[in-house]
This record gives C-alpha cells, sequence and structure tokens, in this order.
C-alpha cells in the first residue's frame, strides 16, 4: 500500500512539472504555450501510462504473493493435520500390523458392548492365535514373523465388516469385535478361507480361534469373565496344529454355556 501512494505522489508531481511551464507560457506568449502545452500533456500522458502500468504490475504482484502466502498457509495447515493424525494413531494402533493396540482396542470393546446392551442386540468376541508362531519365528526371522502377523491381521480385517474392530493383544494374539453378532461361524469360516494358500507363493497360515457370543448384553457383561471363557475356549484348540474354533455362549454376567467346538 506504501507503494502504491508513492507511485501516486510520483504521477502527481510530474503532472505539476509538465503543467507549470505551460501554464507560464500561455501567460507570457500565448501561441507558443499552446504548442508547449500540447506537447507537455502528450508527455504527462506517456508518463501516465507509463506509472499505471507500473501500478497495475505492481498490484498483480502483490495478489500472487498473497496467493502464494494462501497456498502456503493451507499447506502447513495439511501437514499439521496429518501429523496430528499420525501422532493419534501411533497412541492407537499397533506399529507391526496396523490393527488397534491393546488398550485402544479394549476401549472399543467396552464401547461396543455398552451399545449393544442398549440395544438389546447380541454380540460376538473372538480370541485369535496363530498356531506354531514360535516356530515361524525360529525359522523365518523377526522380520518373517512380522509379516505373518501384518498377513493375519489383514486377513481379519478382511473376514470382518468395517464396523467391527480388530486388535493385536500381544505376542501372536489377536482380538475381534463383532457387533450385532448372533453367529460368529460365517465370519470366523472367512478367517480360515483367507488365510489359505493363495498359489502365488503364499504359504498357508492357521489360526486357533475362541468365540464367545453374549447372547444377553442387558443383563451386565463382566470383560473379565468375556475374557476367561474365551481363554478357555481357545485353549481347547490350541496347539492342534489346523484352523478350528471352540465356541462359547456367555448369557449375561451371571452365567455361561459351552457350545460344540
Amino acid at each position: 500500500m506504501a507503494d502504491e501512494t508513492k507511485a501516486i505522489l510520483k504521477i502527481a508531481g510530474l503532472l505539476a512539472i509538465g503543467l507549470v511551464p505551460a501554464v507560464l507560457e500561455l501567460l507570457i506568449e500565448p501561441s507558443r504555450g499552446v504548442a508547449i502545452s500540447a506537447m507537455g500533456g502528450a508527455t504527462m500522458a506517456i508518463v501516465f501510462v507509463l506509472y499505471t502500468q507500473r501500478l497495475v504490475v505492481h498490484v498483480h504482484q502483490l495478489q500472487w504473493k498473497e496467493r502464494a502466502l494462501r497456498n502456503d498457509h493451507a499447506s502447513l495447515q495439511e501437514t499439521t493435520q496429518d501429523q496430528a493424525r499420525e501422532l493419534r494413531e501411533a497412541k492407537t494402533h499397533d506399529a507391526t500390523t496396523g490393527a488397534l493396540n491393546r488398550s485402544a482396542f479394549l476401549r472399543r470393546l467396552e464401547e461396543t458392548v455398552a451399545r449393544d446392551v442398549r440395544l438389546g442386540k447380541s454380540l460376538s468376541f473372538l480370541l485369535v492365535d496363530i498356531e506354531g508362531f514360535k516356530a515361524i519365528n525360529i525359522e523365518r526371522g523377526r522380520i518373517g514373523g512380522d509379516a505373518i502377523l501384518e498377513q493375519v491381521a489383514h486377513a481379519l480385517a478382511d473376514a470382518t465388516r468395517g464396523t467391527d474392530c480388530i486388535g493385536r493383544l500381544g505376542g501372536d494374539e489377536f482380538g475381534v469385535v463383532l457387533g450385532e453378532c448372533e453367529d460368529p461361524g460365517p465370519a470366523v469360516n472367512r478367517i480360515f478361507s483367507s488365510l489359505k494358500a493363495d498359489g502365488a507363493g503364499v504359504a498357508a497360515i492357521c489360526v486357533a480361534v475362541g468365540a464367545v457370543t453374549i447372547e444377553n448384553p442387558a443383563a451386565g457383561v463382566e470383560l473379565s469373565e468375556l475374557f476367561r471363557v474365551a481363554e478357555g475356549a481357545l485353549a481347547s484348540v490350541r496347539g492342534t496344529g489346523g484352523n478350528l474354533c471352540a465356541r462359547r455362549a456367555l448369557r449375561g454376567a451371571a452365567g455361561r454355556q459351552a457350545a460344540s467346538a
């Protein structure tokens, strides 16, 4: 804005310089003054055009700088948002598999149970353990073991719905929450199918699954009891070397009932 004011003052000064001689010549010798006035007017017109053009270029430069600053601000804001999102994910997700970490998964489990209690809906909970993972780590090393963990996490995600949640509870154990689900069988079968050898050099992975269906959430659910029942079901099929699932039913906080393995 200061530069524009200076340009305007310069134009006004040049106009004044050009007009003073013309006025004096008109007073002294009118005929000659007219010619000088014409020359002065032409000169002033040229000067005016040149400074106007310069002023327009300057305004365009200012507008370009303003747009560049806005773009830089938007880029900085986007970068800040991305960093904040990455920080949130680092706090809630497992770095190896991308699944929820233990604490975030337990929060989601509590939220899902509370929601289905309000809705009066059944839900299912799965504990998933990779068969022979210790041997896999010895054979393939830590990097190979991490690749298996990531593969299982992706298989669990592919076999479930977007509203379900998957978490790594520790080691080679995963948890899956199937909201509003009375029968976890189809999801478990999809998990087994996803982990089969695909003919492209990817070996089959076997898992053991302990599945618990909470039949009456409204009766109240203790998470410690839910895990105890799920771990008991998992223990009954762990170490068999194949894809097996043991199912249990939990009827509220007071009781449970074993189902077929």
